[in-house]
Parts: structure tokens; C-alpha cells; sequence
């Protein structure tokens, strides 16, 4: 909706300078800045303020990028190239919604000059070829990148062009449309359309659903149709009210303030936000909107002269203002990047836990697999024993971490394993797909072909991030495998939290003496509440599943530490830490006779 309306607006405001021969380049990107940069470059400058305050060192480098990429215009760019399997969790990033910004900024910076050539060598009907060109290339080039890559459709911004032509298509009609004097129930009935195309995608749409691409093109026709309808009955009552002109008019802060605002609430009080949070969240993002829209926004917006403010300030005043201030600000965040992150913020008895990296002690435990399972072909590491007991370890990630906990609990068996990030191993090849494995359905092909083919005797241990959308799938898997005379174990659920990581967590208890209940915010909202719904599944089809709820939370409390109360069982709340992975090795062994 907002990249239609931009491009709506936008056009015909060119298009007019155009025919007018009154069109300037300079004075467009003058007005852009002025416009844009002035709210923007504070919500950036609050937001690092209140992730060095908050955040761990490797958390705070992230911010200082993010803020850098923000400022610049290249905010989609960053967060595609940062889309990696070890990534820390979206929501949590304090201006991922700059995303969006990032892209219209693009779009401004190369429409205005692509609409000025047309013009010059085609004139006005070029102009319309043009934007329908870019429309109908850029919705197929969508459409065929999603498959393959889906972040790359989602973020590039050259990608998603094709919904700001979308409304620059119907700033050609809008004009004829308003001239058919169609009746205002007609119109009212268009406006209904619109808003039910809008409503549907809001209310439906889901972080499974496949987007952009065509699913794209619901809301952005809908909010066309809305704006086409013109001054419908239907649209001045729901859309021309003076409440939603106010809200209109303070839309740009509303957008730039509500997202950090609601990582920096979730990140002190918890995600599962009830109805009072989420009144609370309204308020004081519309209270911070207006604050910034009065003043910062309005007072840096430029009159009609295009050389002062609104309120007087001469523009070449503004312009150094800006870039004297954006420098300050990069300099900064680039000492924060090339500081780490100040660890020295920290306590110096925390600096074990602070000091772990997610990524780094991945590789670590990736370098001890591979050097303590030889590869055996494309698929396996490790080999099978014939004259003892084994183990055909199927996992995606996790893998990493339960084959050390297969050493440490049962030495005297010998593992293969077949792990790939994110890569869930399943027969279905809908659910068995990764964006972090493109090859996951061959790959899952050929491991679970092997498993079918193992020998009886055999074990296969199925181990993955277990959730909600994955357990039926996994339950048909175990049931072809038992069929199939295998010995099946599945492992349950590992992530009990959400919105916070347990080293964020365990920090912060430290940093501001929490009380230990303090996790209890961060809980899932049924946490290993598929232990109940699928063990008696899993046992009636002859599987078993490994029920992991008493290994975390062994008495009242959760807990997040090992025994010896040194290392975190978990840092990011999924995978488990080195001695918390041996640990559940020795909780397997009590537990599970394999």
C-alpha cells in the first residue's frame, strides 16, 4: 500500500512539472531530503542510544550497521545480505522496518530520472509505456526470483519497483475516472473492494505465505481501487474523517518511531504482549509521532519556495545541519563497530557469557563434527559398526550439537549423521525445504532413502527444531521409518523461549538484579506443550519421543545454566552450548536405552 501510494503521488506530481516544463531534478531530491532525512536521522540517533544502554556487544555492532545502512538508503540492501541461518532474531532488530524506506528511497532516487528521459524522447505517451514496462517486467521478475530466492524478491529493491508502478499506472486514469461522474454508490462499492483486498491480506497473510510476487498484488490493487474510487460515500466516511486526516498528516512518524518502540518494550517486558500492552504500545507510539512530527518533521519541511523552511531556516542551513550531523553519527556507529560493541560496558565477571558469539561457537562445533565424523559420502559422516549398535542421527542443525551429546552419553555406540541448516528431515518436501539449503529436498531424499534401507537393528534419530508446523510431518516420517522395521526416536522441543535469547536474558538478570522468575516473561506461550499433544502419538505408532521439558526445567523453575551453574545451557535458546549438549548427552543415557 505505501509503495502504491508513493508511486501514485509521485508520478503525477512529476508528470504535471513535466507538461508545465517546471520540472527539476534538484529541487525533487531537495524536497526528498528535506522531507525525509531530518525524522529519520533522529530515530536513528534514539534508537543506538537505547541499544548501547541495552544491548549485548554483538547485538550493538548489528544496531550500528542497521543505523549506518539506514541512513544511507540502504537498509533493504543490509538486511538481505544479512538474512543468514545464524542471524539473530528479526524482531528484535531496532530499524528493520527502514527496509521499506531503503526501497523508496531508491525509487525516488531512479524513477524521477527515468520518467524525465521518456518525457524527453517520447513525451507523454512515453511515460505511460514506460511505467507499464516497468510494471509487467518487474512483476515477472518477481514472480521468478521468489522461487529461487525468496529474500532477494522480498528485499531488492529493483524487485519490488513493480508496486510503485502499480500507482503510477493509475495516476494516468485517475484524472478520466474523476471525469465519468460515475454514481457514489459505484464508487462506494470500488472503495469496498479496495478495503475487503487490504483487509483480507492484513488479516491472512502470514510469515508462510509466499510474497511478494503475485500474493503482492492483493493489497496493492486493493489500495488502487480505494484510490481510483475518489471521494466515494464510503471513502469519506472511513478514510476522509478528520481522525484519519490527523492520523494521515503524522503517518511518516508514526512509521519511523512505532517499530523501535516495540523491540525496546518487548525486550524489557517480554513478546507476549496483552491487550494492555498493545494499548499502551498505540499510545506512546502516537504520542512520540506527534512529538517528532512537531518538532522535527514539520519544522524542516520547505515552503513553497523550495529556499526556507516552514519555519524560516534558509535550506542551505538545513543541508550542512544534516550533513555535519550524519557525520557525527557514522563516526560514531563506526567506533562502536570497530570497538566490538564496548564489552567494557559489562561487569568483568559476565565477560563469558558476553563474549560468546553465536556464530563463532557454531563454527566450533561444526569444526569438531567434521573432525570426528569422516565424511562418507555427499549425505553421511561417520560409519556404521556391523558387529555393534548404531545410530543414523537426522537433524538439521541440531545435529551439531546431539552428536556431541551421543558421545557423551553412549561412547559405545557408533553415529552416522546427515545434518544441513535448517534442513528438516522429512518426507514431505514441502516442509522439508530450507532458505538457508537450497538443496534440501534431494539432499532429504537421499538420507531418508538410506534410512529406509538401514538394518533393522539400527536407530534413526530424527532431531530438529520441533514445533507446531512441523510435528504431524515429522509423526508421518516416524511412522514410514517404524513400517519400514526401524527403531525410531524423535527428539522434542528445545526452544521454550521467545522475544529474548537466554544470554540476553541471563545478562540482564546479572546487569539489574532480576529476580530468577524474570524468565518467566520470555516463556513461549505453551512451552513444551507438544510433549503432552504428540508423545502418546509418537508411542502408539511404536516411536519414541524424547521429552526434553525435564531436562530444562527439572523442578519449578526453568533453568538456564548447567549444573555447575558455569557455562548457559543455551545461548541463542535453541541450539544447546558445548557442555550444555554434553550434559544432555548424560540425560539421554538416565533416560533412553538405545
Amino acid at each position: 500500500m505505501f509503495f502504491v501510494i508513493s508511486g501514485f503521488l509521485i508520478t503525477g506530481i512529476i508528470m504535471d512539472d513535466l507538461e508545465n516544463k517546471r520540472f527539476s531534478l534538484r529541487t525533487f531530491y531537495r524536497r526528498r531530503i528535506a522531507r525525509i532525512v531530518p525524522a529519520l536521522l533522529v530515530t536513528i540517533v534514539v534508537s543506538l542510544s537505547a541499544a548501547t544502554l541495552l544491548l549485548m556487544p554483538e547485538a550493538l555492532v548489528h544496531t550500528a550497521k542497521q543505523g549506518i545502512s539506514a541512513l544511507f538508503s540502504l537498509s533493504n540492501i543490509f538486511f538481505l545480505s544479512d538474512s543468514n541461518y545464524w542471524g539473530a532474531l528479526t524482531k528484535s532488530f531496532f530499524l528493520l522496518h527502514t527496509w521499506s524506506l531503503g526501497v523508496e528511497e531508491q525509487f525516488y532516487l531512479a524513477y524521477p530520472l527515468f520518467l524525465l528521459i521518456l518525457f524527453r524522447i517520447f513525451h507523454r505517451s512515453g511515460l505511460f509505456w514506460g511505467i507499464f514496462f516497468l510494471l509487467i517486467i518487474g512483476a515477472i521478475g518477481n514472480i521468478f526470483v521468489l522461487r529461487a530466492d525468496p529474500a532477494m524478491a522480498f528485499y531488492f529493491g529493483p524487485l519490488r519497483f513493480y508496486e510503485f508502478a502499480i500507482g503510477g499506472i493509475g495516476s494516468f486514469f485517475f484524472a478520466r475516472v474523476s471525469r465519468l461522474h460515475a454514481p457514489r454508490g459505484a464508487r462506494s462499492l470500488v472503495s469496498c473492494l479496495g478495503l475487503t483486498l487490504i483487509l483480507y491480506s492484513a488479516t491472512t497473510f502470514s510469515f508462510y505465505t509466499t510474497f511478494p510476487g503475485l500474493n503482492a498484488l492483493v493489497p496493492t490493487v486493493g489500495a488502487l481501487l480505494v484510490i481510483m474510487s475518489g471521494n466515494s460515500l464510503a471513502a469519506s466516511r472511513l478514510l476522509a474523517n478528520p481522525p484519519m486526516v490527523w492520523l494521515g498528516k503524522i503517518s511518516y512518524s508514526l512509521y519511523l518511531v512505532h517499530w523501535p518502540l516495540i523491540v525496546m518494550y518487548r525486550y524489557c517486558l517480554g513478546p507476549n504482549l496483552q491487550a494492555f500492552d498493545r494499548v499502551i504500545l498505540v499510545l506512546l507510539s502516537l504520542l512520540l509521532a506527534i512529538i517528532l512530527n512537531s518538532a522535527v518533521e514539520q519544522r524542516f519541511r520547505l515552503s513553497r519556495d523550495d529556499q526556507n523552511t516552514l519555519t524560516g531556516l534558509p535550506w542551505i542551513k538545513v543541508l550542512w545541519t544534516l550533513v555535519i550531523t550524519s557525520a557525527l553519527f557514522t563516526s560514531l556507529a563506526i567506533t562502536l563497530i570497530a570497538t566490538r560493541g564496548l564489552p567494557e560496558r559489562f561487569p568483568e565477571d559476565l565477560n563469558h557469557i558476553v563474549s560468546k558469539s553465536i556464530p563463532a561457537t557454531a563454527r566450533e562445533k561444526r569444526l569438531f563434527l567434521e573432525s570426528n565424523c569422516q565424511p562418507q559420502n555427499d549425505t553421511f559422516c561417520g560409519k556404521r559398526d556391523p558387529h555393534g549398535k548404531n545410530i543414523m542421527l537426522l537433524s538439521d542443525s541440531l545435529g551439531l550439537d546431539i552428536y556431541r551429546s551421543l558421545l557423551s552419553g553412549f561412547p559405545d555406540i557408533s553415529v552416522k549423521v546427515a545434518y544441513a541448516m535448517g534442513c528438516a528431515p522429512v518426507f514431505n518436501p514441502n516442509i522439508g525445504r530450507s532458505i538457508h539449503f537450497a538443496d534440501c529436498p534431494n539432499f532429504n531424499r537421499r538420507r531418508l532413502d538410506a534410512a529406509l534401507a538401514a538394518p533393522s537393528g539400527d536407530i534413526v534419530l530424527l532431531a530438529m527444531d520441533f514445533n507446531s508446523w512441523r510435528a504431524d510431518y515429522v509423526l508421518e516420517t516416524a511412522k514410514r521409518l517404524v513400517e519400514n522395521g526401524k527403531r525410531v526416536y524423535v527428539l522434542g522441543e528445545t526452544r521454550f523461549l521467545r522475544g529474548k535469547s537466554p544470554q540476553q536474558i541471563a545478562i540482564d538478570q546479572h546487569r539489574f538484579s532480576l529476580a530468577p522468575n524474570y524468565v518467566d516473561r520470555f516463556l513461549a506461550p505453551r512451552p513444551f506443550g507438544l510433549e503432552e499433544e504428540y508423545g502418546e502419538k509418537f508411542d502408539a505408532i511404536g516411536a519414541t519421543y524424547i521429552a526434553t521439558k525435564g531436562f530444562f526445567k527439572p523442578d519449578t523453575q526453568y533453568r538456564l545454566f548447567t549444573q555447575e551453574n558455569d557455562e548457559l545451557l543455551s545461548y541463542d535458546g535453541i541450539h544447546f552450548s558445548k557442555k550444555g549438549a554434553i550434559e544432555f548427552g548424560k540425560y539421554l543415557a538416565r533416560h533412553y536405552h538405545f
